[in-house]
C-alpha cells in the first residue's frame, strides 16, 4: 500500500496553513503548535521549501514564511520528491536495488513498474491545490 509518511503530511498542512493566511508571514512554531507538530521537523521542510522556491523566508524578529507559489501550480510530484527520498513504491523499484535477492528471478517486477508509473503519473497531474 501507498502510504503517504507523516514529512508529506505536514508539508500539505503547512502550506495549506500559508496559503490561507494570505500575505502574511507565517512562523513555524505557529503552524507546529496549532497542528501538534513537531517544530524541528516542520522546521527542516519549510528549509526544503524554501530551497525549492516554493516558500521565501523573511528574517528578523517578525519573520518567517509565504508562498512563493501558488498551491495550484506545484505539482504534487514535486512536492513529494523534494520532501521524500523517493517516489517508490517498492524497495526494489529505488536507483540501488542491490539489497533484492529475488530481483533476477522476480515475477512481479514488470507489474510492479507498470505500477509505479501510474502512480507517478497521478502525482504529476494532481496539484497541492488539490489536497488543502
Amino acid at each position: 500500500m501507498v502510504k503517504f509518511s507523516k514529512k508529506l503530511e505536514y508539508s500539505l498542512i503547512a502550506l495549506r496553513h500559508i496559503s490561507i493566511s494570505e500575505d502574511k508571514i507565517t512562523r513555524v512554531r505557529d503552524i507546529s503548535e496549532k497542528y501538534n507538530i513537531p517544530h524541528d521537523l516542520l522546521a527542516k521542510i519549510m528549509q526544503k521549501l524554501k530551497k525549492e522556491c516554493i516558500l521565501e523566508s523573511v528574517q528578523g524578529i517578525n519573520g518567517g514564511y509565504r508562498l512563493l507559489k501558488k498551491l495550484s501550480e506545484i505539482p504534487l510530484f514535486d512536492l513529494y520528491s523534494f520532501v521524500e527520498s523517493s517516489t517508490s513504491i517498492v524497495e526494489c523499484m529505488h536507483d540501488d536495488a542491490s539489497d533484492c535477492y529475488v530481483s533476477d528471478n522476480c515475477t512481479i517486477k514488470d507489474p510492479l513498474a507498470k505500477m509505479q508509473d501510474e502512480f507517478e503519473n497521478i502525482l504529476k497531474t494532481k496539484m497541492v491545490s488539490d489536497f488543502v
